[in-house]
């Protein structure tokens, strides 16, 4: 909206504090938060969801679960790609420093 691209949110600010703390400077900081971010998508991808058209007598088994992203339509997929695209591209501009 205002064009800026040095806005940084209260996360972003306590892992910096964080790693201020422990003898490190924003930039280690800076990289923590992008891979815990990158860690945390992949993840959030990677695990086990339940099928939209599950369902259960007594409990669920193996087959009723499906990956995350294959339960995601494609413009929330796409979405999270474009995002983590993103942080990377941050990443490794702090890491280029």
């Amino acid at each position: 909206m205002e064009h800026r691209n040095d806005t940084e949110g209260p996360v972003r600010k306590g892992y910096q504090a964080a790693a201020k703390a422990v003898g490190y400077g924003e930039r280690e900081g800076n990289i923590a938060y992008g891979a815990t971010d990158l860690g945390l998508s992949a993840y959030a991808l990677g695990r086990h969801v339940l099928k939209p058209d599950s369902w259960r007598l007594f409990r669920y088994i193996r087959t009723d679960y499906v990956r995350s992203y294959k339960a995601m339509g494609a413009s929330a997929l796409g979405f999270e790609i474009y995002t983590d695209l993103q942080t990377g591209k941050q990443l490794y501009q702090e890491t280029g420093k």
